[in-house]
This record gives C-alpha cells, structure tokens and sequence, in this order.
C-alpha cells in the first residue's frame, strides 16, 4: 500500500487532519471527479436523452453488482437507499407487527438504528429490548440468547457501534437469532468499508449499509441488502415510479420484481449511485485485507500513545476494537478539547459517550497519531 500515493489523492487531508471518517470521510478525488464528472455530462448533453438515459441507467446497475460482489452477495439481493436510516425503515415499516412483538437492539445504537424499531414501540406495540454490551463484550451472544424468546421478530444490531467502536461478532449472533426464529440484521455504517464483509457467510437476512463513512464515498446514497429467502417477509410500503414491473391502472394490478429493488421508487440521483460503486472499486483495488491490517495496526500504535496522556484512557475494549478508540480523560470536558483540537491544531474529532472519539482510517499516519497526542497533552496541561 502506497501510503503518500494515496493521501495524495484525497486534498483534504493537506491541511487537515481527520480523525473522524466514522461520521464523515474526506473524498478521494477519483471518486469526486466520477460523480461531478457525470453531472456535467448529463448538463451538456441532457438528462432524458434516451443515449444519455441508457448509458446511466447501464452504469447505475453496474454500481449495483460492484455492490454486490463488495458484500457478497447477488445483484437481486440489493437496493439502494439514500441513508442507513432508510434501510433500516423500510425492514422495520416492511414487517407485520402485532402488539408484543419484540425486537433487539443494543443499549448503544445510534438514533439511526433506535428510531425505526421505536416507532413500530409506539404505533404498533412492539417491545423494544436493548442487548447490554458492556462493561463485558466477550458475553454479548450469552447475552443475547437470555432476550430471545418466541416472541422476537426482529434482532437489529450495529457490526460495529457507532461511540465506542465496539465490532461485534455478526456470524455467531445471526446464527444464534436466526435459530431463534428471528429475522436478524445489522447497521452496517461503521463496519463497510474498514475490512472485508461477507454477508451471505454471516448468514445474516439484511444489512444496511452507507457510502460517506469508511468507503470514503458520496454524501446521500448507500445500499441495503435483503437475503433473497427473506425477501417475502418484508413488505414493500411506499412505493412510486419505477418499482413496479408492472401497472395496470383500470384493472387495479400490479407487480413488483422478485428481487430487492422492489423497494426503489421515484426520482434516483444516478451519479451518486455511480460514485457509490465507484468509492468501492477504490477500496477494492487497495485491499480489504490490507486496510484492515494497517488500521488495526494504527490503533494499537494510538492505544500505546494514550496511555503517556495524563488522566486519558481508553473506553474502546481491546480485542473488540475495529477502526475508531474512544478516549475518555479525568477532569477534562471532550468537548472543550474538541474544540481545542480543531481550533489550534486543525484536528477533526467527535465527542461521543464521554469521551473524544478518534477514527482511525487506512489514510491514518502514525505522525498524525503523535501530533493528536502532542495537542491533547499540551491541551489538558
């Protein structure tokens, strides 16, 4: 991996140092230029030429299978969204609750992954049970089983969780919730792009997943995968233009595909879907395998470096780690130091659960590491 090479081809990083892709990431402008580039194409020549619309609508499915070879899985298997929360809705609007059914989310879910599972709580009667993770994750599946009962519909967890980086152990939850006889899924927003997923060997029936956090992609557009034998359990509830197969006004008929994209309705922005392959295409090329390792290594690196700060320490448990460290410091406000870290440094940072929050991504130096540790040493003096 070519670390200068690849940093050359994100500018943002010249004057900044960002140490937050899990919310979001700076741009490669490979990916920047696919995007705009379409964009200017559709202005000179026009969007519904029907050339203009062939060639977009080809490149948009070809976006769609590099989706599906990224996770795994089959081109059929896949819908786009604009966002995680929309992924998320349309399981959770998709499903028939009855008063008492009960879904499983962890007690540290971003709003994303609580909001749609809440309002089935509040308009259908759903029970909303939350998967306690700490303070010991090594006993989050034992845990997990002592929630299941015959009443579980949905477990609806994050692979990775969005405050203290937490990487939970996807395969064995979804076999343990899928023999429970629920329908089991992850958010997938803090976990695509930082090492390679396959989803159809996790076993798991949908994952929703973004493209502006670790793929370093398009802001507005992400991806939602629903396993093809769990397809005739979610039901499509809004729907528009271009999901059916077919209408028949008079007669009151129509028909959606036998395959995701029965979800994807109305007006479609199709260079951002486009840049969303794109994004992909770039993190293939460098390597799943090779990101995974040079992060993990970054974060030990970082992890070490915390330790010479007085009064820090890390709330990310080792071992559970994925790309993010979660620093808390006695006696000092995060977000006071966050501030601090922006303002005279040029550091880019998030204050979650109590502490700072450092995304560790491939681009991520070890230089950078010491010039965060430097400023918060200074900072807290």
């Amino acid at each position: 991996m070519d670390i200068e090479a690849l940093r050359a081809g994100i500018p943002a990083l010249r004057e900044t140092v960002f140490f937050n892709t899990a919310g979001v990431a700076p741009m490669p402008s490979v990916v920047a230029d696919e995007v705009v580039g379409l964009i200017r194409w559709e202005e000179m020549q026009g969007r519904y030429r029907p050339d203009v619309m062939e060639v977009m609508g080809g490149r948009s499915e070809e976006a769609r299978r590099t989706v599906a070879r990224f996770f795994g899985v089959t081109p059929e298997e896949v819908t786009f969204t604009h966002s995680i929360s929309e992924g998320l809705n349309l399981i959770s609007e998709g499903l028939d609750w009855r008063a008492g059914d009960e879904v499983i989310i962890t007690d540290q879910e971003h709003t994303s992954g609580y909001m749609p599972w809440a309002l089935r709580a509040e308009q259908q009667g759903a029970v909303v049970k939350r998967l306690r993770l700490m303070p010991e994750p090594e006993g989050v599946v034992d845990r997990l089983r002592g929630l299941l009962t015959g009443r579980t519909r949905v477990v609806a967890l994050s692979h990775v969780t969005s405050s203290l980086g937490i990487r939970l152990p996807a395969a064995e939850i979804a076999r343990v919730g899928r023999e429970a006889g629920a329908l089991v899924g992850f958010d997938g927003a803090q976990a695509a792009g930082q090492f390679p997923i396959d989803l159809r060997e996790m076993g798991c029936d949908f994952y929703a997943a973004t493209s502006y956090k670790w793929c370093l992609g398009p802001y507005g557009v992400g991806a939602l995968y629903v396993r093809q034998g769990a397809l005739h359990r979610v039901a499509v509830r809004r729907s528009g233009s271009h999901a059916p197969t077919k209408v028949n006004m008079e007669a009151g008929t129509f028909a959606f595909p036998d395959a995701a994209r029965k979800f994807e309705f109305g007006a479609r922005n199709l260079p951002l879907r486009i840049g969303y392959g794109r994004t992909l295409r770039y993190l293939e090329q460098i390597g799943l395998r090779e990101v995974e390792a040079r992060v993990q290594d970054t974060v030990r690196y970082f992890r070490e470096r915390v330790a010479e700060i007085p009064g820090a320490r890390a709330q990310t448990p080792e071992g559970f780690a994925a790309g993010a460290l979660n620093v808390a410091f006695e006696g000092a406000d995060p977000r006071a130091l966050q501030k601090t870290l922006w303002e005279q440094h040029r550091i880019v940072a998030v204050s979650p659960a109590g502490g700072l929050r450092f995304s560790v991504a491939f681009f991520t130096t070890r230089e950078e590491v010491d010039r965060v540790v430097e400023a918060l040493k200074q900072a807290i003096r």
